[in-house]
């Protein structure tokens, strides 16, 4: 009975050799053609089966595994997602890509690593984490990530190697040394897509009314103050005054508007140094502008007149967002995810069910004698690193899993995070690239609930690349969904054509430093300064106070902060990086 068992057992041992086989020859080439764009939105699949199993995806498999290994990544930001989303297995069945994910515990991902680093600690196969030299430094000082020259001039490998020139020159080093994969960078460089830019002007449309504006009243700095007086005088559902204008001062500086109304560019380089303009052919850093001071002043005044929150220099997050579904604030400033009304709409169709259907995008008020500056710039290099760990024993499935990704095609970011087209989601009319979820995925997906959205995808997009060709968010079929499904996407394309807050990168943005330059020392000191000044100066209680604070404010630039050796090591690398 023990002998034909064994010889059972042999048999189909043989049969499933067999099969294998055969299942190779059919998917032979499969990703020879994956750098090619075909816009068909078919996944296909992810493994190369055009050289030999001794010879592996990358190299041979008794070194580098086979394609299918299950990878392991570090992702570094927290999240709620455990490690069987059904993103997760349709990727393994459909795709054969095998993943599992560790996040942070908190938003601090360089103190987790650095620990991990210290503590001798294995690591993952793959690490992403937003673009930062500082991780790039410790992992190459740790000598713990794959040095990846060879990866990029491969010719087993079809998307990395043809990641655009300038992209790859962005990732080289000094030495010219290349450690990294771009995560979320832009396939028309010269031409790249404006991105989810919902920097504004917040303003409810309903208390506009009520309070005998118009339009035209908010599109003046002294316009703007009258209405928020009229408001100021509005009472909410449960008869509590409204509260004019709000925002959070926070880690974000969501009055980053409010200072950018008043001429001020405000979004750091790409260095982390501070937003620099050039005006009449000298550079001017934000806090140095005369403009940034008068911003000030503005919001200082509109606070003592009760006409901003007191609350925003100390207001969490999700304060402010009750405030907001309460029906408290008549206009806020900024970023629209600061608010959660990308969430809280998907709700509702209608002002009568919540009055956070009425809030709508309005441009900067005009101030005399300035020209509005911008909150961002569109930036097509990457925005997250991606690190292969110079001992994984996957290096062919992490590869795999890379050069999938890295596909060039504008359905790649959508099937990195929902799964491959007509699993998950499928095209209603291909021709126009709408599409819309399989109806139980919807149910999750668009449910509203950040924890039951993460339950069916970890939402890896910022491995992809985007394209102005096709956007999901933008594409999605909206028959059936509540008319606050729609207003996120409605009101994107709005502040990317008509509500303009953002510019194209310039040479002066894009100013690169050492993690032990002067710059990167002090950046962490100059934060702490700004937000302690800032949070003073709109709360000065006199004019006076707020001359003292701004005075304070200045010395301490250079006194914490060295503010004058940050600017002159930045003139210096400007001059060495671009020439000029």
């Amino acid at each position: 009975m023990k002998v034909k068992k064994i010889i059972s057992c042999l048999l189909i041992a043989m049969m499933l050799v067999t099969m294998a086989a055969c299942g190779k020859n059919e998917n032979d080439g499969a990703t020879a053609n994956a750098g090619q764009d075909d816009n068909s939105g078919s996944s296909g699949t992810a493994s190369n089966a055009a050289t030999s199993d001794a010879d592996g995806f990358y190299t041979s498999v008794a070194a580098g595994g086979e394609t299918t290994d299950q990878v392991s990544i570090l992702v570094g930001w927290t999240s709620e997602s455990p490690n069987d989303t059904l993103v997760q297995q349709l990727m393994k069945e459909k795709v054969g890509i095998d993943y599992v994910c560790e996040y942070m515990q908190s938003s601090d991902y360089l103190t987790t690593l650095n620990l991990k680093l210290s503590s001798g600690a294995d690591l993952p196969d793959i690490m992403i984490f937003p673009y930062d030299i500082n991780v790039q430094s410790a992992l190459i000082t740790a000598d713990r990530i794959m040095n990846l020259n060879d990866v990029y001039t491969s010719d087993k490998l079809t998307n990395i190697p043809n990641i655009d020139s300038r992209i790859q020159s962005y990732i080289k080093t000094s030495s010219g040394d290349m450690w990294w994969i771009p995560g979320w960078y832009a396939n028309e460089y010269d031409n790249p897509w404006g991105g989810w830019t919902v920097d504004a002007w917040w303003i409810r449309t309903d208390l506009l009314e009520a309070a005998g504006k118009t339009d035209a009243d908010v599109t003046t700095i002294e316009g703007l103050e009258d209405t928020m007086r009229a408001m100021a005088t509005l009472t909410d559902s449960n008869g509590s005054a409204i509260i004019p204008l709000s925002f959070v001062q926070g880690d974000n500086h969501e009055e980053r508007l409010i200072i950018s109304t008043f001429g001020v560019d405000t979004a750091n380089g790409v260095s982390g140094m501070p937003a620099v303009m050039n005006i009449d052919g000298n550079f001017v850093f934000e806090y140095d502008n005369p403009n940034y001071k008068e911003a000030y002043r503005w919001m200082n005044q509109m606070y003592r007149e009760g006409l901003i929150d007191m609350e925003v220099a100390t207001m969490s997050q999700e304060r402010f967002k009750e405030k907001i579904v309460s029906g408290q604030i008549g206009m806020f400033t900024t970023d629209l995810w600061e608010s959660g009304l990308n969430e809280t709409w998907k709700n509702y169709n209608t002002g009568d069910e919540s009055v956070t259907m009425y809030y709508e995008p309005y441009n900067d008020p005009a101030v005399e004698g300035v020209t509005s500056g911008s909150t961002s710039y569109v930036n097509p290099n990457p925005q997250y690193m991606v690190y292969i760990n110079k001992d994984t024993k996957h290096v062919n499935a992490a590869l795999n899993f890379l050069e999938w990704v890295n596909d060039p095609s504008p359905y790649r970011q959508q099937e990195i995070s929902e799964g491959p087209v007509d699993t998950n989601w499928y095209f209603t009319d291909e021709a126009s690239g709408t599409w819309d979820f399989e109806e139980s995925y919807k149910e999750e997906r668009d449910s509203g609930d950040s924890a039951r959205v993460a339950a069916v995808t970890p939402q890896l997009w910022q491995f992809a690349s985007y394209s102005n060709a096709w956007y999901p968010w933008w594409n999605q079929n909206q028959t059936g969904a509540t008319v606050g499904a729609g207003l996120t996407s409605k009101y994107c394309k709005v502040c990317n054509s008509e509500v303009i807050n953002f510019r194209s990168i310039t040479d002066y943005d894009n100013v690169k430093v050492d993690v032990d330059s002067v710059i990167s020392e002090n950046l962490a000191s100059l934060k702490s300064v700004v937000d302690e000044y800032t949070a003073k100066m709109v709360m000065a209680d006199s004019d006076e106070k707020f001359e003292e604070y701004y005075t304070e404010f200045q010395k301490r630039l250079d006194l914490v902060a060295n503010w004058s050796e940050m600017k002159d090591e930045w003139m210096t690398l400007y001059t060495e990086q671009f020439g000029e």
